[in-house]
């Protein structure tokens, strides 16, 4: 997929690896679903994405070969099975990746707050945190590579397979540890974290 909208990715920072039987969560800011076949090239990753994108036309098939956790909030129920899958997984030695900012952004006006679920099924695995900062060049004149707010999908998939290249950065931050904080201050503080540096770096 990366190479057929031929997207260039640069890092900066020390990538997680999920070698070495340990888990983690990683942590994004999200600019759309272009996110998720930068991330899914870089990294062996499980992803978590809402329930209705498995319906999406070949961005549904391609996130499932992640072998994902969708994200059905629509009962008790099933919140807490996803709290379970999101657990297991990182206790499996896998990098579970998600979003917590909850939806998708045009990325110049900072970092939306994040939702703590996530957070609190690191906590119970007693997992690694790593945050990452995702960019993209914006191409004069060509429209946006973010997708966000009340974008139609397909026209904007058009848009982006017509763009000669897409250049994205990813900056990875230092990687935070639990230390049994609740999860909402933990929240707070790889958001805040992230925020800076973006801020710095913007």
């Amino acid at each position: 997929m990366a190479k057929i909208i031929n997207l260039r990715v640069t890092i900066s920072g020390e990538m997680p690896s999920s070698s070495g039987g340990r888990g983690g969560l990683v942590v994004s800011n999200h600019l759309g679903y272009i996110d998720i076949i930068t991330h899914g090239s870089v990294l062996k990753i499980r992803h978590a994405p809402k329930a209705d994108i498995a319906l999406w036309p070949l961005l549904g098939w391609y996130v499932g070969l992640s072998r994902p956790i969708w994200v059905d909030r629509t009962s008790r129920q099933a919140s807490k099975k996803i709290f379970t899958d999101y657990a297991e997984t990182m206790r499996n030695g896998m990098l579970l990746m998600v979003y917590p900012e909850g939806t998708s952004t045009d990325g110049r006006h900072g970092i939306l707050p994040f939702k703590s679920a996530s957070f609190e099924a690191a906590i119970a695995s007693d997992a690694p945190i790593y945050p990452v900062i995702t960019r993209y060049k914006e191409p004069p004149g060509r429209g946006s590579v973010p997708w966000y707010g009340d974008m139609s999908f397909l026209p904007h998939v058009w848009r982006i397979l017509k763009l000669p290249r897409i250049e994205a950065e990813l900056r990875f931050l230092p990687p935070v540890l639990p230390s049994g904080s609740p999860r909402k201050e933990l929240a707070s503080l790889v958001h805040d974290m992230m925020a800076a540096e973006y801020e710095k770096i913007s």
